[in-house]
């Protein structure tokens, strides 16, 4: 299970036998940060198929905060004679985790007065 953000509007395919496919790519954050204080992202390839790639693919947007939820898989294929290996996370489910409102609000920064109400994990008073 992770939590993070689209980084581009997801695009449905449709496979030759005629299945749904989703493919997105999810920038999580790094629990901690850099000695820099930075925070750096990973940005991990998931897949959804049939009903959950059509649904994604309705209303996900580029910047969507989603969970995800499934299970992490390698393949491998072959390029120009080597073997080429891919891991991904195949999708089980996914929670949209902000309302279509809150992210117009987000690209819009109207929220840019919010930021200095959001606290760091370290700033919490429990």
């Amino acid at each position: 299970m992770m939590i993070g953000r689209l980084t581009a509007q997801p695009e449905m395919n449709q496979t030759v036998s005629g299945k749904h496919l989703t493919r997105i790519t999810l920038a999580v954050n790094r629990r901690f940060k850099t000695g820099d204080g930075e925070r750096e992202a990973d940005f991990i390839t998931a897949v959804f198929w049939d009903k959950l790639a059509e649904i994604l693919a309705s209303y996900g947007g580029k910047g969507s905060l989603i969970s995800i939820d499934g299970e992490l898989r390698t393949r491998k294929y072959e390029k120009n004679g080597q073997n080429q290996y891919v891991t991904e996370v195949l999708g089980q489910s996914f929670q949209l985790l902000e309302s279509r409102a809150q992210r117009a609000m987000r690209e819009n920064n109207v929220s840019e007065g919010l930021a200095d109400m959001v606290l760091d994990e370290e700033e919490l008073p429990f």
